[in-house]
């Protein structure tokens, strides 16, 4: 009932910003984006048949390769794409909701789509104020909305994924900062019995050590 209550909470906040935006900012168009084979990504952990892969996308540039939108991250927020491999005869549920990005005392979980969106598309980039229609794009709701990663149920023998977006405070050195960071996944389930498998906590080092300063 909980996660039913979430997911409606979600979609009538996004139809909210669109029934009130009207035409919003024109020009947005979803860009295509897919889960790659599981050794293309070099941060992953695996555990009780599950693999799951992290990449942040922590420069304007790669999170313009997903979205349609150019200074993401100069603007403070970094798409950080998760991607789960289920080798189990059973599916598998990851709550995206309860995923945090971890260093230090730091502990940063996701931005709904719908304050992703407006914080992107607001004139003002610091107000992120999701009750309010002011700077949203409907086309963008739908795309990081279709791209969020809320409740993924991944079927057995399968693999699927989505997008957090998590709110960054220093754009230039993002990558020296997710070098000593992690991604901490606590609530991964069985589908079949509902219990909850180990937890996977992912450090990011290999993911972003090519845009690390020499």
């Amino acid at each position: 009932m909980k996660r039913i209550f979430r997911i409606f909470s979600f979609v009538f906040t996004g139809l909210t910003l669109l029934g009130s935006s009207g035409s919003g900012v024109a020009g947005y168009k979803a860009r295509n984006w897919t889960v790659n084979p599981r050794e293309s990504y070099p941060a992953s952990l695996t555990s009780e048949g599950v693999t799951i892969a992290v990449e942040p996308f922590f420069t304007d540039a790669m999170a313009a390769r997903v979205f349609d939108k150019k200074d993401i991250v100069t603007r403070g927020i970094m798409p950080l794409a998760i991607v789960i491999f289920n080798d189990n005869d059973y599916a598998i549920e990851v709550d995206g909701l309860s995923i945090e990005l971890i260093r230090d005392d730091d502990r940063i979980r996701t931005l709904t789509p719908a304050e992703t969106v407006n914080r992107l598309f607001s004139k003002n980039k610091n107000r992120i104020n999701p009750s309010s229609p002011k700077g949203s794009n409907p086309d963008a709701l739908m795309d990081f909305g279709d791209k969020f990663l809320m409740d993924k149920v991944i079927a057995p023998h399968d693999k699927g994924g989505g997008f957090l977006y998590m709110k960054i405070y220093n754009p230039e050195g993002l990558a020296g900062y997710l070098s000593k960071a992690a991604v901490y996944i606590p609530n991964v389930y069985r589908q079949d019995d509902g219990s909850r498998l180990i937890y996977f906590e992912i450090d990011l080092k290999a993911a972003v050590s090519t845009g690390i300063p020499k």
